[in-house]
């Protein structure tokens, strides 16, 4: 371009001046945009979200770099503000040495130096809390948007290891007063006690919301009929710790806690445990078996692995027997499910097996045969369908020995097979009874 009304010839530039604006040109051109989420370090976490929200993985790694570098700043100062601390305190003891002797539980306070110096410390820590947060939130923002874990270990380990209180433990009034301001401090106690009682309301949460699904579920299991109580007693039970344990989870979630390694740590001692633990884990699956395959239920009274009892609850791991004699008996799973299981309540009706040695000489064969008869067919709790049936079992010149096979509900067996026997003494001259049940 020829400048309007001047020469026709253009300036002459020097050959230094050429080389630098081809330097200035290929600078700019190669020149990588700095971190824009850095420009306000009290960028709440919705703008925050705001600004990282249209940035491509690249422009995460150029804001995550941003960041580390301003924390790396924020631990700088606090490390040399400590470092002051640290020297201002022992010129102060150092000059305290020269000075008489505190009485016996007299401690010297703080000047107004120290005061001043712990009060800056905590205020460099805030920094260093506020800065850190929001470069996880830059690196969970990294990696949701399929960026690799492994490109944020470092990053999150530098975080981890810069971050903490340094107490001063060589002089009490320090140490205390450090405390007491972070424990004060909005990022420092009173943040931990929120993170506390968010873990714990989301926990008392879970287990709330896992209580009513459990009521939910075991009224709809009743009304359908399709399991034991067994398995309902034990499906409240473990979907109550069930919610618990989610809500806790969550908690921890929603308080900024990685996830990640601990869901890796549950897998991994999972896996371990499943080795160690096979014989446990053998009893687990057989309460499992028990309990969807329903053998047995609540109140039954069964055999099983050589003992017999009513059973009150089956555990993930073993089944609890009450004896006739109210002792309590705890039997592995495992062992009730290879054995054989015998269920003496399983049905709604029992037939009842008693013999009766009627004396010969006071009563004839069909005498003793029709009071017997009269007997179980007037009792009010013996079944009509099936019928009480009877058979002379054996006979000598002194006795007729029937056998009797009424039928009765199985809740009522043995109340009416004493009545019966009782009724049988009353009724015959009998020899001897024996009862069993069939």
């Amino acid at each position: 371009m020829i400048p309007s009304g001047g020469s026709d010839t253009p300036p002459v530039a020097s050959q230094e001046q050429v080389k630098a604006a081809v330097k200035e040109l290929v600078t700019a051109g190669d020149a990588k945009p700095g971190p824009v989420s850095t420009a306000n370090l009290d960028v709440t976490t919705d703008e925050l979200g705001f600004l990282l929200e249209p940035l491509t993985l690249s422009e995460l790694k150029t804001e995550m770099s941003g960041w580390q570098g301003e924390l790396q700043k924020a631990v700088g100062n606090l490390a040399t503000a400590e470092l002051e601390s640290l020297k201002l305190n022992a010129e102060i003891e150092k000059t305290n040495a020269d000075a008489p002797p505190l009485a016996e539980g007299e401690t010297r306070e703080l000047t107004p130096e120290q005061k001043s110096m712990v009060e800056k410390i905590a205020k460099l820590r805030e920094i260093r809390t506020t800065i850190s947060d929001r470069f996880r939130e830059v690196m969970d923002a990294y990696e949701d948007k399929g960026g690799a874990p492994e490109d944020t270990t470092n990053y999150r380990a530098y975080v981890k290891d810069v971050g903490g209180v340094q107490v001063d433990t060589t002089n009490l009034h320090s140490a205390l007063l450090t405390l007491k301001v972070w424990a004060n401090a909005e990022d420092g106690g009173q943040r931990l006690l929120r993170r506390i009682v968010s873990v714990l309301l989301f926990t008392i949460g879970g287990i709330i919301a896992g209580w009513l699904i459990s009521l939910i579920v075991n009224i709809a299991l009743k009304r359908t009929h399709l399991t034991s109580k067994l398995m309902r007693i034990f499906l409240r039970r473990w979907i109550a710790r069930l919610g618990g344990l989610v809500g806790f989870l969550f908690g921890l979630s929603w308080i900024g806690t990685n996830m990640t390694p601990i869901l890796a740590g549950l897998g991994a001692a999972g896996f371990i445990l499943a080795f160690a633990l096979q014989n446990t884990i053998s009893n687990f699956a057989s309460g499992m078996l028990i309990l969807f395959l329903r053998p047995f239920d609540a109140g039954d009274e069964i055999e099983a692995a050589g003992v017999s009892g009513e059973v009150e609850k089956v555990s993930l791991f073993s089944t609890h027997l009450s004896t006739s004699e109210n002792r309590k008996v705890i039997v592995p799973n495992n062992k009730i499910w290879e054995d054989v299981i015998v269920n003496s309540t399983g049905a709604d009706t029992r037939r009842l097996s008693l013999e009766v040695a009627v004396n010969a000489g006071k009563h004839s064969l069909d005498e003793a045969e029709s009071l017997l008869r009269q007997v179980m067919e007037q009792h009010p709790d013996v079944l009509d369908d099936p019928t009480p049936s009877l058979t002379l079992s054996a006979m000598t010149d002194e006795t007729y020995t029937f056998t009797c096979w009424p039928w009765v509900r199985t809740a009522d067996r043995d109340r009416v097979r004493w009545e019966l026997v009782s009724q049988f003494g009353r009724k015959l001259s009998v020899v001897k009874g024996t009862t069993a049940a069939s």
